[in-house]
């Protein structure tokens, strides 16, 4: 999975992607977001299948972005076991601009 490493978004909009789902391995997703944090809201959430099965291990994960004032923030985000092992890590920059 791509995610871009830099993003802009006017206040208002959001950004949804896709992103690796593996906590039936034991992984789940850790958030930090630094430099001008208040500009964005960003959350990981399961994504249900339609007709969920028993049996089918992770949901499929989506990294959702929220731009709520204008600023810079940067998102790392770490897919990391107990114990500190990172499978995959991302940083993006989203700058928030004013609507309109």
């Amino acid at each position: 999975m791509a995610l871009p490493s830099e993003i802009t978004l006017a206040v208002g909009e959001h950004f949804r992607a896709p992103i690796t789902g593996a906590g039936s391995q034991g992984y789940r997703w850790l958030v930090e977001v630094t430099v001008d944090a208040a500009a964005v809201a960003v959350r990981t959430v399961g994504v249900p299948p339609p007709d969920p099965s028993p049996g089918q291990g992770s949901y499929p994960r989506e990294l959702q972005i929220d731009a709520l004032e204008p600023g810079v923030a940067v998102v790392d985000l770490a897919l990391t076991r107990v114990g500190g092992e990172v499978r995959e890590r991302h940083v993006v920059t989203v700058r928030v601009v004013a609507a309109g």
